[in-house]
């Protein structure tokens, strides 16, 4: 192999490398704040009004409460953040300041909220408190 074939093919990896951190392929979404939550649940739902959220301590999952008792559930996907409307309260389990919410869906699995504990505490309360509501220990 001569040296111009080898220095073009590094050249064209590194181009390509170049290109996919620039379109942010290979990054791990990060809700960093309650207003990043409530933008996404904006984004996921057409007419949400988002009320309060949580997000976990590592950024990993959201839960947005809006106004008539709807819920958008956020968590990490790939390079993306993948969401769920609930029209009613979600069932839940409380493990310390880990909060797990049901969703009954395979495909999305349960979401994992670790919470400082007075955030567990108010969101268990929250939750429990609506109609319909599930809390499991």
């Amino acid at each position: 192999m001569n040296l111009t074939v080898l220095l073009g093919s590094l050249a064209a990896v590194f181009v390509v490398a170049a290109i996919s951190w620039l379109m942010g392929l290979g990054r791990n979404p990060r809700i960093g704040s309650e207003a990043d939550a409530r933008q996404l649940a904006r984004e996921a739902h057409s007419g949400f009004r988002p009320i309060s959220a949580a997000v976990s301590i590592d950024g990993k999952a959201a839960l947005v409460a809006g106004q008539g008792g709807d819920y958008v559930l956020l968590r990490d996907h790939g390079a993306n953040v993948a969401a769920r409307v609930l029209h009613e309260a979600p069932s839940i389990r409380r493990d310390g300041a880990m909060l797990i919410v049901e969703t009954g869906e395979m495909m999305f699995g349960d979401l994992h909220l670790e919470l400082e504990d007075d955030a567990a505490q108010h969101w268990t309360e929250e939750l429990t408190s609506r109609p319909g509501a599930i809390a499991h220990g």
